[in-house]
């Protein structure tokens, strides 16, 4: 699973931790939990229909990402390219002023 594969609502939920700066937080817990990761997807699939009654789309792509065995992997690297891109847009301005 490389990082074009993203599907929209996990990178929708990707970009809104980039654009609010919370990537290394992001990594961090990540990191802490990624032995939990399959069993965070298969809790998204059982409460996928309960989400989908409320009106919450997306649970399912979160768990496919969750329970392949290379997403959570994905999700870190697109994350680490996340935090890179931050990095490099902050030495610019720091550069620029």
């Amino acid at each position: 699973m490389r990082e074009e594969q993203f599907e929209e609502p996990v990178d929708a939920v990707l970009s809104a931790i980039g654009h609010r700066r919370m990537v290394l937080p992001a990594i961090l817990l990540l990191a802490g939990h990624r032995p939990l990761a399959f069993t965070f997807g298969q809790l998204l699939l059982i409460l996928q229909p309960v989400a989908a009654l409320l009106g919450t789309n997306g649970l399912d792509s979160w768990a496919r990402l969750l329970t392949h065995p290379s997403g959570p992997a994905a999700l870190s690297d697109r994350l680490a390219a996340l935090l890179e891109e931050d990095r490099l847009a902050s030495q610019e301005l720091k550069s620029e002023s």
